[in-house]
């Protein structure tokens, strides 16, 4: 490619890299949150993992607590039985046995109803955390989906734009040389963002706008020329500019 239509495909190049840089613009805000959406958005998730945790120890308790009921209750029934025997015992001796029998229980039992408090009152403590938790998320709830719907609308319109800059894109590629145009979009996927780039005057020499290295005289000769011409540095394309 030399001489004007160089130039020209250059030019047409920059102004459509304007186009490209444009559309990452508006992807990157596109996948971006708001800050309002992050913040709740992290309030709830706090919440919730809080909550899970909490009806983790709730069931932990109950689980506790109805073990220690049951076998209340089975000590209960073996009370009742073992008084039932004694009524019916012959001899001083049986009758002293059954008293033991009955006294073991009774501690085995007292001991159980002193466990089962710490856990009811556990259990309480927990249940108010539970409805604490969930009057603040009942709170954020409705909040967080107000923020998704609008941060969903905000991005629907981005992506409208988007679409519309990518018919514009497309329109300018048309008139920029096929080989011009596949070298620019290679470079720009390993530059991640500018594949061409203009020769900026400074004094007596020349620097390449894509990272400032002084280029060369005869690169800058050929820039001059219109010629598809990279920077030895960086690897962009270079254009002379207006």
């Amino acid at each position: 490619m030399g001489g004007v239509n160089g130039a020209e495909a250059l030019r047409a190049l920059y102004a459509l890299q304007e186009k490209d840089l444009e559309i990452d613009r508006l992807r990157k805000e596109a996948e971006s949150l708001p800050e309002e959406l992050l913040s709740v958005q992290a309030r709830v998730e706090a919440l919730e993992a809080e909550l899970a945790e909490l009806l983790e120890r709730q069931a932990e308790l109950r689980k506790s607590y109805t073990r220690h009921s049951l076998d209340i209750e089975d000590l209960t029934a073996k009370e009742k039985q073992a008084e039932a025997e004694q009524r019916q015992a012959q001899s001083a001796r049986e009758q002293t046995q059954y008293e033991n029998r009955i006294q073991q229980i009774k501690d085995r039992i007292r001991e159980l109803l002193e466990l089962s408090t710490p856990i009811m009152e556990a259990m309480e403590e927990v249940e108010a955390e539970i409805a604490r938790v969930e009057e603040a998320l009942s709170g954020l709830r409705p909040r967080l989906e107000e923020l998704l719907q609008e941060n969903a609308r905000r991005v629907e319109a981005l992506e409208g734009e988007i679409l519309k800059l990518k018919e514009e894109r497309e329109a300018m590629a048309q008139g920029i040389p096929a080989p011009v145009l596949r070298e620019y979009e290679a470079i720009r996927r390993a530059k991640r963002g500018t594949g061409v780039v203009r020769m900026l005057p400074q004094g007596q020499v020349f620097r390449c706008e894509g990272c400032n290295v002084v280029l060369p005289t005869h690169v800058a000769q050929k820039v001059v020329q219109g010629q598809l011409t990279r920077c030895p540095s960086c690897g962009r394309l270079l254009w002379k500019g207006t």
